[in-house]
């Protein structure tokens, strides 16, 4: 997992060997916000081999909860937490903004080893990738 919160952690991650795409993303994701992450935003890589519980503690939050009624998903009267869920092809990228001033982002990678709690999720509430 990668656990971005500052503009020298993702240019970090840009050195790394990834998916050119997921460079391209955050690459792209590092301009719209003016090249600095700290006090803006966060973002969470989910990779092969995280578990949800290792996503949660650097979130400090379960993707899979609503935190306005704490309902879960799978539960009868669920509805999703995020504010945005975008399928790139490639990756989910989802968007939860508890506050005006400050952004989660979690990106979930469409890759063998992911979780599939991850990945049937987000398939569940993207739109279908064009």
């Amino acid at each position: 997992m990668l656990s971005l919160s500052s503009g020298a952690a993702l240019a970090r991650a840009l050195t790394l060997p990834i998916d050119g795409r997921l460079k391209g993303l955050l690459a792209t994701r590092r301009d719209q916000l003016g090249g600095e992450l700290a006090g803006a935003a966060r973002f969470v890589v989910v990779q092969p081999r995280d578990p949800p519980s290792w996503v949660e503690d650097a979130l400090g939050f379960s993707v899979f909860q609503n935190p306005g009624d704490g309902t879960w998903h799978g539960d009868p009267d669920y509805s999703p937490g995020f504010d945005v869920i975008e399928d790139h092809g490639f990756a989910y990228e989802l968007t939860f903004e508890f506050t005006a001033d400050f952004t989660h982002v979690v990106i979930v990678e469409k890759a063998a080893g992911i979780h599939r709690n991850f990945l049937e999720f987000c398939a569940t509430y993207a739109p279908q990738h064009a």
